[in-house]
């Protein structure tokens, strides 16, 4: 029974975490100080304010029950003739009117909220101090209460304003709870806008590092914990960027060591007797040549060039018209311009490899550009064999080919589609593989705007 009800509450929490709870890091934050708030409000307004409104109305109501008592028992004591002066020094002094009715009856009707607090402690009073010998009705313009009190030789009418029932006192508690809540919300706030800010820029320059961009203005901020994350973030982005500049710097040299000898290796087939023999090994550095010159391309993708605001469709365009001069079906379609922060070169490497693989296997090739819920989004669609679906997220590692459509008479080393991928990530995007409507393969990059 244990088990099962901590599982119970174990779903029920995490049903409230994942679903109910805002995903923010302020809101929650905001959250976890204005529940408490509410929660301490609410306990005071039940058990404190409660009971201190329950005590001033019994009060209050005790001195009516009280001056009522004192004037009546000086009507006792004083003839009838000189009951106004008595009545008129009571309003001076008490506040309350006072008129006698000789031989009335007592009305039974009430018109008051009997479930009132304050109605409850007068009749209390009242009961205590006459018995049943009162009634109580509500007054003109519901700005004071009539008490009808029996006396033996008729009818006492006492007629007590409002305003002796009720304490300012209550309303000032309310104003001061209500006020320092408010005032604590808004500390609240803006000390959380403060801490959230430091979160906020430790992301964007993580994200910005993600896609390339240089992150040299960051300076540690904020609580303890979020300065240890800067300072980690920092020591990661110095050890990443000397990793690149050593790999890059290592490359360098392997370039120059590997291409030395082919170059020798060439000159000596060049000098040598053409047979077949020589024409496959003529082949082969051939071959070695291209995938070093692929490798180093990919493996300097990380690139120096700095990021420009660019008009994607005008880069494209010209791409597109070059490409016509081997390839002439190729249509282009621009839903909407848009300018985004980007590396042309590196930029225009990643189209032309789309584009000239689609090409390269196809008759007719569709570019659509255009802006999907605040992405840019670039699709290029071919009637070509297309890619089966399990080989999709293969082609884009480091020398796959596809040996029946992809081989290395059509060109390539199996590089093209890892640097796209290299490119695309560097310039924060995506890029996805898909079924063309063609017949053939869909290739589609978002780019956030």
């Amino acid at each position: 029974m244990k088990n099962n009800y901590l599982s119970f509450l174990t779903k029920f929490i995490n049903f409230i975490h994942y679903h109910i709870m805002p995903k923010g890091l302020w809101a929650r934050s905001l959250l976890i100080i204005v529940i408490p708030l509410i929660l301490l409000q609410l306990i005071i307004a039940i058990f404190f304010y409660d009971q201190h409104w329950q005590t001033i109305s019994r009060r209050m109501a005790n001195s009516i029950a009280g001056d009522l008592t004192f004037v009546i028992a000086l009507m006792q004591k004083t003839d009838e003739k000189n009951l106004k002066p008595l009545f008129d020094a009571a309003q001076r002094n008490l506040k309350i009117g006072f008129f006698f009715t000789k031989n009335a009856r007592l009305p039974t009707n009430t018109s008051l909220d009997t479930d009132s607090m304050v109605v409850s402690e007068l009749s209390r009073a009242l009961k205590f101090a006459f018995g049943e010998t009162f009634s109580i009705q509500e007054g003109s313009l519901k700005k004071s209460v009539n008490i009808y009190i029996r006396q033996p030789d008729g009818l006492l009418t006492v007629t007590v304003p409002k305003k002796r029932f009720f304490s300012s006192t209550a309303y000032v508690f309310s104003a001061w709870m209500l006020g320092s809540s408010l005032l604590l919300f808004i500390v609240a706030i803006l000390f959380l806008r403060i801490q959230v800010r430091s979160i906020k820029r430790l992301a964007k320059a993580a994200d910005s590092l993600g896609k390339g961009h240089d992150v040299e203005n960051f300076k540690p901020e904020g609580a303890t914990e979020v300065r240890q994350a800067a300072l980690a973030f920092l020591a990661m982005r110095d050890r990443i960027k000397r990793q690149l500049d050593e790999r890059t710097t290592m490359l360098a040299g392997v370039s120059h060591d590997l291409r030395t000898p082919l170059t020798r290796m060439k000159l000596q087939l060049a000098m040598m007797k053409k047979n077949d023999a020589l024409n496959d090994l003529n082949q082969d550095v051939l071959e070695m040549e291209n995938m070093l010159e692929g490798y180093l391309a990919f493996a300097r993708g990380e690139g120096k060039e700095p990021f420009k605001k660019v008009e994607v469709s005008n880069l494209v365009k010209k791409i597109v018209q070059n490409m016509r001069k081997n390839y002439p079906n190729i249509d282009l379609h621009v839903e909407q311009k848009q300018e985004i922060m980007l590396r042309p070169n590196d930029f225009s490497r990643c189209i032309s490899n789309i584009i000239g693989n689609a090409n390269r296997y196809a008759k007719y090739t569709k570019v659509n550009i255009g802006v999907r819920n605040n992405f840019l989004e670039i699709t290029v669609d071919d009637d070509g064999p297309g890619i089966p679906e399990k080989n999709r997220n293969d082609v884009f590692k480091a020398f796959f080919r596809l040996d029946a459509s992809r081989n290395q008479q059509t060109g390539g080393v199996g590089l093209g589609l890892t640097i796209t991928k290299d490119i695309v990530i560097a310039h924060g995007g995506e890029i996805t593989l898909a079924e063309s409507p063609l017949g053939g393969l869909r290739v589609r990059l978002i780019f956030p705007l």
